[in-house]
């Protein structure tokens, strides 16, 4: 758990360390929308305690960060 724990440490971090280093502002928002995906997938797993839910359900949960990070990415991409 102490592993999860640290990379939704590094998953909240590393945009902030991006943005001092001087990365632009188009490739950072891209690294916050894979972020979002991973801390998701994180946080389903492990602090929802989705690991042993039926495959549907653990499917269905797993589905919505990806699918939100589609619609605003396209949104972003239109703008």
């Amino acid at each position: 758990m102490l592993t999860v724990y640290f990379a939704l440490m590094i998953c909240t971090a590393l945009p902030v360390i991006a943005l001092k280093v001087g990365i632009g502002p188009g490739f950072l928002a891209w690294l916050v929308f894979g972020m979002v995906v991973v801390k998701s997938l994180l946080l389903v797993d492990h602090f929802m305690e989705m690991k042993n839910a039926p495959r549907g359900w653990r499917m269905l949960v797993h589905a919505w960060a990806p699918v939100v990070i589609v619609v605003v990415a396209g949104f972003h991409t239109i703008t």
